[in-house]
């Protein structure tokens, strides 16, 4: 599959046609709309983002962390409360096996996932190279299987213009945003330059939605009402809900419903509960048949929840829904969606 280019998808339909007539439920392919990609030197920098920005998160996801990396969770918590440089490296231990992509992308094969939105950073590593200069040299080869989503901080205006502009030019595909790691609000008019730019482009903007732990900075950075702003003011901008903006996932779906640019991404939490009362997933299952069928991505974050791809997007396949939503969920819209900005990218 060719996530760069060609025509628009079909959102799953012929998938979940297909499927439907043969008599036999298979779990539809996967896109992974967020995902992470780093080898020792990119968790690290990750790593200590989070832990310089927003140190909670190290604390409340230490058992994700510890479950994904293999390490001990009682020596990483242990580690932790004495110094954080410390926890990181009970995480990463010296001799761990150098990343290797093509391992990377038979994982993905074996998991069913067919594509994936890799998320940058503009962080800088120890050989000079930003975090995003490294993901998108690294999958030069590789793009109709990986897409670069360039992360940029929006601490300096000026310099995530020109982080964009660079990215763009060496191939990325799409933007990432975490409004709390920035302690800024996206819709601040000083940030305009870059919405223009990046719609302008065609380059879609993931931006942390909803709920985050960083205690230093308030709550309703990245909120649905970050996005309703952003949508009306550049209406020719894609946007995508990174965790849909839960807990007010009605609000960001009704967002999306007004903004055909707007679509919602649910990545780190779990399929299995969004039927549970209570889970704050209702109103997206209530509407899965009408105006989020076609408007909703599926994403991991990769460690948060640290079980294999496959199952989570089993997960999904095991609700309650049409097939055609579980097709267009996992793969079919995240495909329309790169089919969209790469149409206005050759316009």
């Amino acid at each position: 599959m060719n996530l760069s280019s060609g025509p628009a998808a079909s959102n799953g339909t012929a998938t979940a046609t297909a499927v439907a007539d043969a008599g036999v439920r298979v779990r539809p392919p996967v896109v992974d709309a967020c995902s992470l990609v780093y080898d020792d030197a990119g968790w690290r920098v990750y790593l200590n983002r989070l832990g310089e920005r927003a140190p909670e998160y190290l604390d409340v996801f230490s058992a994700s962390f510890c479950r994904y990396f293999g390490a001990s969770h009682t020596a990483y918590r242990d580690a932790l409360a004495l110094r954080r440089q410390d926890a990181v490296d009970v995480l990463l231990p010296p001799g761990r096996p150098p990343f290797d992509l093509t391992a990377h992308l038979a994982d993905r094969e074996r998991q069913g996932v067919t594509g994936e939105f890799a998320m940058g950073s503009p962080e800088r590593l120890p050989d000079g190279r930003t975090v995003n200069e490294w993901l998108l040299e690294t999958v030069r080869g590789v793009t109709d299987r990986v897409q670069v989503w360039a992360g940029l901080s929006l601490r300096d205006p000026a310099a995530a213009l020109r982080e964009l502009e660079r990215s763009a030019a060496a191939g990325a595909r799409g933007l990432c945003v975490i409004p709390f790691l920035d302690g800024t609000d996206p819709a601040d008019p000083r940030f305009s330059p870059v919405w223009d730019a990046a719609a302008a482009a065609g380059l879609p903007v993931w931006l942390h939605t909803g709920h985050h732990f960083a205690r230093s900075h308030p709550s309703g950075l990245g909120s649905w009402r970050t996005v309703e702003t952003l949508a009306g003011r550049h209406r020719k901008l894609l946007l995508v809900a990174g965790h849909a903006g839960w807990p007010d996932v009605q609000e960001m779906l009704l967002t999306a419903a007004r903004h055909p640019g707007v679509f919602l991404e649910f990545s780190s939490h779990r399929p299995r509960h969004m039927p549970k009362p209570g889970s704050g997933w209702e109103p997206l299952l209530h509407h899965a048949r009408g105006m989020a069928r076609d408007r909703v991505l599926f994403g991991t974050s990769t460690w948060v929840n640290p079980g294999p791809t496959g199952s989570l997007a089993d997960e999904l396949a095991a609700l309650a829904l049409p097939t055609e939503v579980v097709a267009a969920w996992l793969s079919g819209n995240a495909e329309a969606l790169a089919a969209r900005a790469a149409g206005t990218r050759a316009g």
